[in-house]
């Protein structure tokens, strides 16, 4: 095979072997590339073919007449750059091209996404105009499509050889281009053996460096010159370049996804796993992943996402979750929830993560709440609620000083109620001493083995017990989720017998000590009675798409007017803790205004129009301020409507018709409908649809009928952008729930803002 040399700067590839990033070394690579559509073309020629390249040592400027864009660069964003070409059309350069609307200079990287990341951040308007005349199309790769590019490729090159340009802009200007490298681009030029030699030795002083193209370094005569030394070709370096940067793209997104620690990459045992699956590859570092690429990262998507919040005109509620870190300092994360125009679905994007000291009082807590909503162009009047799940009072009333609406997060609330009940001396006991008896087999080979063993056994006779055998062992609970606590007690009742059994025939176990007796098994008996419903209703919320506020009503009148409400079969033990769990939750939604929020945000969902909820006097008194703010945003409408027919201009008035005039007086003055007869009409017509199914989103069926009761639909989009809890449903469960908050929690201060950020949002720009 035939081989082609690519002359380069000994000084260089010594700058690059010290540390130079990819970018700087494919920025001399690229001068002499074609666009990312033709650089696969293939160019075999017999004999010696070489491109010589001459070194400055200072930077210089190319002046050039015109801004020209060759046949063969078919992208749309090409309309608004340029090559910089002399009077007759021809390229001076292909290191830089020139924006044609701001004169700024780029760097060709053989490919439009710069071009386009350009004229996002300075020419927003004309990338919108842009794109909604050609927007981009989604490609599928079949055989017939590969053939087609293959055509397509070979008719671009043969384009690219031709002397006519799609674009070309008459333009004065003038271009710096940087001393390292510039290449003679003609691959027609041939250099003999014998002038190279002479160049060498006479005209460059400083040596040289030799780079084989379409060739192996056994096709290439070896020479006893100290200035001329050969490495890796250019396709092989973009190969390796192009590698490194997808394995680190991929390691970033692992780690965002993952929720890992960047020092990970340290690891040993990572580096071998990634050796394995791709090697050769560059592993990015500790320091470039929390110093350069993450923050780079973050700053991507937060701009992309602060641009979408900063242009909503709909209603928006806001969520906030305090959460304590591995180090024990407590950590707030805020969270924004609304619905986006034309979509019936209620998004979610965390907007940032800080450090609450435990001293902050109600002022400090009402500045950063200010610099919050400032930064993410938040308006308070728009801002319909807020869900908390905090025990800071001073963050709460700072929120309601300034006027917004605090409702507990329904999750939190029943964290609380259940570790209140947890907290009792007798239940900790028992909680202590079941932890006791899980841990203790655990560590027993032959407890295990004898454990399993029985449990074999006891599932083939699992129907006759109350409770199902699970086919998971018992397990130890992580406190914080009282979810798994309860899921634990469950698993112990139908294997009492087996733990009582196991524990008298394990060595240096003092059974005493260790086993329940039977008040104590009576207790877990009613904690796991009581506390079902709690945990039914942590099932349900986890099966919904988004559990909204106006689900909240609902639950907590079941729970405390049914499930929570005392029988007489009820062992003292059970009484005290229904009438303890139903004070608890009472308590918290006893604020009037969250209650009002409440019952307005459950009467404008179709699910709960027939379902008994609340006392009819309840429903009533929810009524006129229904009616109230409907009436107000009628009026409001028609305020602007006629206002805006009061600013048309009537050009021409219009001759009246011989009928008009004969018999226009004989029609009736008919009088228009009374601001509150328009909304006692939408009222009437929410009421006669048909009741929604339970498990209908109320988004969805309010997009439906939103013509036909269009004020009352915008007033129900203020409540369905609340949810009913912090979290979204996918973090609800026990399992998910333990992993992200040890994940979370084990985050360094310096990286829990942007990693979490980014975890949350990263597949939601």
């Amino acid at each position: 095979m035939d081989t082609e040399f690519l002359v380069v700067h000994k000084t260089e590839m010594m700058e690059s072997e010290q540390g130079m990033n990819s970018s700087e070394l494919e920025t001399g690579v690229d001068i002499i590339e074609q666009e990312q559509d033709i650089e696969e073309i293939d160019h075999k020629r017999n004999g010696l073919q070489t491109v010589f390249a001459k070194f400055m040592e200072e930077k210089h400027s190319i002046t050039y007449r015109k801004l020209v864009v060759p046949q063969s660069m078919r992208s749309i964003y090409w309309k608004f750059f340029g090559f910089p070409a002399d009077d007759d059309g021809e390229i001076l350069t292909r290191v830089k091209i020139v924006c044609l609307l701001c004169k700024t200079q780029i760097a060709y990287n053989r490919n439009t996404s710069n071009l386009r990341m350009h004229l996002q951040n300075k020419h927003v308007q004309e990338l919108h105009e842009l794109e909604a005349l050609s927007p981009p199309k989604k490609q599928t790769i079949t055989p017939e499509s590969k053939e087609r590019r293959a055509q397509k490729r070979m008719l671009k090159a043969a384009m690219a050889s031709s002397s006519q340009h799609i674009y070309t802009t008459n333009a004065d200007g003038t271009v710096q281009i940087g001393g390292d490298i510039q290449f003679v681009t003609d691959p027609s030029v041939a250099f003999p053996e014998q002038c190279m030699e002479e160049d060498m030795t006479v005209n460059i002083n400083k040596p040289l460096k030799f780079v084989i193209k379409d060739g192996t370094i056994d096709n290439v005569s070896t020479t006893s010159n100290q200035n001329m030394t050969f490495m890796l070709s250019e396709d092989q370096q973009q190969q390796t370049s192009s590698n490194n940067k997808s394995v680190s793209e991929a390691i970033v997104e692992f780690l965002i996804i993952d929720l890992q620690l960047p020092e990970i990459v340290q690891e040993q045992g990572f580096q071998r796993l990634i050796a394995t699956l791709k090697s050769p590859c560059q592993i990015p570092s500790k320091n470039s992943l929390e110093e350069e690429i993450i923050p780079t990262t973050y700053n991507t998507f937060r701009e992309t996402i602060l641009s979408n919040i900063s242009s909503l005109t709909s209603e928006v509620s806001l969520a906030v979750e305090e959460w304590t870190s591995n180090f024990g300092e407590s950590f707030f994360s805020f969270l924004i929830y609304y619905q986006s125009p034309g979509e019936a679905v209620l998004e979610s994007k965390i907007l940032c993560t800080i450090h609450g000291p435990r001293d902050w009082d109600e002022l400090q807590w009402g500045t950063v709440l200010d610099i919050i909503m400032n930064e993410w162009c938040i308006k308070l009047e728009k801002t319909t609620a807020v869900i908390a799940s905090t025990t800071r009072s001073q963050l709460t009333n700072a929120l309601i000083t300034r006027g917004l609406t605090v409702v507990p997060c329904l999750l939190h609330s029943l964290q609380v109620c259940a570790q209140t009940i947890f907290e009792n001396d007798e239940v900790s006991k028992v909680l202590t001493n079941c932890r006791s008896i899980i841990g203790a087999i655990a560590s027993n080979a032959e407890a295990t083995n004898a454990f399993a063993v029985q449990e074999q056994l006891l599932g083939v006779t699992g129907s006759l017990h109350t409770y199902r055998l699970e086919e998971n062992m018992m397990i130890m609970d992580y406190p914080n989720v009282w979810t798994s606590t309860y899921t634990m007690l469950q698993q112990m009742i139908p294997r009492r017998e087996v733990i009582t059994m196991i524990l008298s025939s394990m060595d240096g176990i003092n059974e005493n000590v260790l086993d329940l007796n039977d008040e104590q098994w009576q207790i877990i008996n009613d904690l796991v009675e009581v506390l079902e419903p709690f945990k039914v209703t942590i099932i349900t919320l986890s099966e919904e798409k988004m559990p909204l506020i106006s689900l909240l009503k609902p639950l907590l009148w079941q729970l405390v007017s049914a499930h929570l409400k005392v029988k007489e079969e009820d062992s003292a033990t059970a009484r005290a803790f229904k009438e303890s769990l139903s004070d608890m939750l009472c308590h918290h939604y006893s604020d009037p205004n969250v209650s009002l929020l409440l019952q307005i945000a459950t009467t404008l969902d179709p699910r709960f129009k027939e379902v008994p909820y609340a006392t009819d006097e309840d429903k009533k008194m929810v009524a006129t301020p229904i009616k109230e703010m409907l009436t107000k945003l009628i009026e409001e409408n028609e305020d602007s409507s006629e206002s805006q027919k009061d600013c048309v201009q009537v050009v021409k008035k219009s001759r009246i018709s011989g009928m008009e005039l004969l018999l226009g007086g004989l029609r009736p003055n008919k009088r228009g409908m009374t601001t509150e007869e328009k909304a006692n009409l939408e009222l009437a017509q929410y009421q006669s649809e048909a009741t929604a199914p339970l498990d209908n989103c109320p988004l969805q069926w309010w997009a439906k009928v939103s013509a036909k009761c269009p004020n009352l639909g915008s007033i129900a989009s203020r409540y369905n952008c609340v949810p009913v809890c912090c979290p979204p449903p996918s973090r609800i469960p026990a399992d998910v729930q333990m992993a992200y908050n040890a994940k979370r929690a084990a985050l360094p201060p310096h990286l829990v803002d942007k990693m979490l950020f980014l975890h949350a949002n990263h597949n939601l720009v």
